[in-house]
């Protein structure tokens, strides 16, 4: 492992097809089909009936008695290749896109963080795995000839550059790349080989085919770049489009669920919490339905953010069916470490959170509401209900203040040889300005002698006492 520059190409063979399709074997055959070039590309069952890429759409479908089709659509392409390279970016740094279904690793660098590089394509085939599309890749001492082993179906990972230029050596000189004219030329010349043309002068070759066909060599023998670095985009914007209309809101969850594990994709791959979702489920006459989603202090998980989603849906009525679904997060922060026990399973606040975000997925922003104290230091007039998630998608805060929880509308008058007062007096006063009449009263904590419990004691200025409020 002398020399660590090596880099891994992923061909996603199918990608337009099962971006469209979905990633699960159907046993109908499935044609994507392009105006220019008739069938892009077909699945399985449409492969084992004789259907091929590049075949004319009309000899298709006489081969075919039932078939489902779609017209492909670049740009949902392109969408789906960077989300599989989020995918892998927890796992390796750099990452470029090699449009329209490649991604070119760097992964040299990365094989002292795993030792070796057995253990980093494990990780990386556990997460190409697990997201259902069909792949094929090869390493490569430049990232051109791993490109060019993988999209030759020559699976060679290894960083041995002897093994990795004898796999290159008998692939075809019209399989390198070169441009169509030029690859004719070779083999009207007898190179029809890799092996044939790299033992050729390189001065002859430029003579005769000009700098092109040199650069193409050089890229192939020389360590260089390819494509362009993914970038991980600054919010969360992702629309799908649904293969069949949704006449009801339960049917919806499948599809928003795929948009959910993405997004926890994103936000693992940012480090970061989302506090809240906008939902727009598109209509086909109707003005979009939209949905706000709540976390209250934010959460990454598909399966948490699926569960406060259900409960919006649960009451909602669709005013038409739904042709696609748009999901957005513009609002992160930063993921705290939560405290619990010495066990590591106790989190309060953390469950805590959990109902309260649940609450608001219920029964709406403005219908759970919460105490939060006001600047008025008069005990009656010192807490207020307010919504306990302010518009930010942050709960309300409050400022510490020591007074009980539990204060009653009217005082009852008490004798204080019943108490053992805890702590000295605090006064409170007020002028005209706040009311007709002056307010001023000595306020302590004190022990209840009989009942034992601790409670809070009004001394008013005519000597009387009363009992003020009870603490938790």
């Amino acid at each position: 492992m002398a020399d660590t520059r090596l880099w891994l190409y992923i061909d996603f063979t199918r990608l337009a097809l099962q971006t469209q399709f979905g990633t699960g074997d159907s046993a109908i055959p499935q044609l994507l089909l392009n105006a220019r070039s008739g069938i892009e590309q077909c699945n399985d069952a449409a492969d084992a009936l004789g259907v091929r890429p590049g075949m004319n759409t009309a000899t298709a479908y006489c081969l075919l008695c039932e078939t489902e089709t779609v017209h492909y659509d670049a740009l949902a392409e392109q969408e789906q290749l960077q989300r599989l390279a989020l995918l892998l970016y927890q796992a390796c740094a750099d990452i470029r896109l090699c449009p329209p279904s490649g991604l070119s690793l760097e992964v040299g660098s990365m094989l002292r963080l795993y030792n070796g590089l057995d253990a980093l394509t494990d990780t990386l085939k556990s997460r190409l795995e697990h997201s259902g599309f069909r792949y094929r890749w090869a390493c490569g001492h430049t990232a051109q000839v791993a490109q060019v082993l993988a999209t030759n179906d020559q699976p060679l990972v290894s960083h041995d550059r002897q093994r990795l230029v004898s796999a290159l050596d008998p692939i075809s000189i019209t399989r390198l790349g070169l441009e169509t004219k030029d690859a004719a030329r070779l083999e009207s010349m007898g190179v029809h080989r890799y092996a044939d043309l790299r033992q050729l002068p390189r001065a002859e070759l430029g003579y005769r085919f000009g700098p092109t066909l040199l650069q193409r060599l050089q890229s192939l023998e020389t360590p260089d770049t390819l494509g362009h670095r993914f970038e991980i985009p600054p919010y969360f914007d992702e629309r799908l489009e649904l293969s069949h209309e949704a006449e009801h809101s339960a049917s919806l969850l499948f599809p928003v669920k795929r948009l959910l594990t993405n997004l926890e994709d994103y936000l693992k791959a940012r480090q970061r919490l989302a506090d809240s979702l906008y939902l727009r489920l598109n209509h086909r006459n109707q003005a979009a339905t939209r949905l706000r989603i709540q976390a209250v202090q934010g959460s990454r998980s598909a399966q948490e953010w699926l569960s406060l989603i259900n409960l919006q849906l649960d009451r909602l009525i669709l005013p038409e069916p739904v042709l696609s679904l748009q999901l957005r997060a513009r609002r992160f922060r930063i993921d705290p470490m939560p405290t619990g026990d010495l066990l590591g399973t106790a989190y309060p606040q953390a469950d805590a959170d959990r109902l309260l975000s649940l609450l608001v997925s219920r029964l709406g922003h403005h219908r759970v509401q919460t105490l939060t104290t006001t600047a008025d230091p008069r005990p009656e007039l010192a807490t207020r209900l307010t919504p306990a998630v302010d518009h930010s998608g942050r709960p309300e805060s409050s400022r510490p203040r020591f007074q009980p929880v539990l204060i009653p509308k009217t005082h009852t008058p008490v004798s204080p040889q019943h108490y053992q007062l805890l702590s000295g007096a605090e006064r409170i006063v007020m002028g005209r300005w706040a009311q007709p009449v002056p307010y001023r009263r000595d306020y302590f904590r004190a022990w209840h002698l009989r009942q034992q419990q601790v409670v809070w004691l009004a001394r008013h200025d005519d000597g009387h006492w009363s009992l003020a409020g009870f603490f938790g």
